[in-house]
């Protein structure tokens, strides 16, 4: 009687193990909806890491611009071309002089508006020296009478006179109708940009 008992016992366990056993194995198991829940996670946090990546993105191009706002447009030349002070202000301003004498009042007013201190960037440009007034450049320009080559023959004694190339042009240019756009738009950016003549 008590080998049947035992053994009832130890068939009891045994199955109440399987049982225990087979259970497990179903919690364990991942069930088609558990796979659509953790797919459906993966995705969203998928979707937030891009989010994250765009909001970064936006945050440090407004920083940028935000950053040129202060800087001001001489600050902004000297960091970007490693010029001085002077060279930036004396440049820059010889740029909207240019620009100033092909352009309407108003059209002026509209880039005048986008640059803070434009009146002190005007008068930051040095006077022609009577020696760069008789230079090749300039005696070509005096004798074709030709306006446009006048003020380039101009702006380019005016580098000269600032210690720096011609060449230096090409990159204070787009430097300049950059400020101009940030602070003032495309319409400004545009009307500067016609004004000095592709330069």
């Amino acid at each position: 009687m008590k080998n049947i008992k035992i053994t009832l016992l130890c068939s009891s366990l045994v199955l109440s193990g399987t049982a225990s056993a087979g259970w497990l194995d179903f919690l364990n198991k991942p069930t088609e909806e558990t796979a659509k829940v953790e797919k459906a996670a993966e995705k969203t946090q998928s979707t937030t890491a891009d989010s994250i990546n765009q909001i970064n993105s936006a945050v440090k191009t407004a920083k940028v611009a935000s950053d040129v706002q202060k800087l001001g447009l001489a600050d902004t030349l000297v960091k970007q071309l490693g010029v001085s002070k002077t060279q930036a202000e004396g440049g820059s301003g010889a740029l909207f002089q240019m620009a100033k004498s092909g352009m309407s009042e108003s059209d002026f007013g509209k880039v005048s508006e986008s640059v803070p201190g434009m009146s002190g960037l005007l008068g930051a440009v040095p006077e022609a020296k009577p020696a760069a007034k008789e230079s090749l450049l300039g005696t070509l320009a005096s004798a074709t009478g030709n306006d446009t080559l006048i003020s380039a023959a101009s702006l380019v004694n005016t580098f000269e006179e600032l210690g720096m190339s011609k060449d230096m042009l090409s990159q204070f240019t787009p430097v300049v109708v950059d400020y101009v756009k940030t602070n003032g738009g495309e319409v400004a950016a545009n009307l500067l940009s016609t004004a000095l003549g592709g330069l």
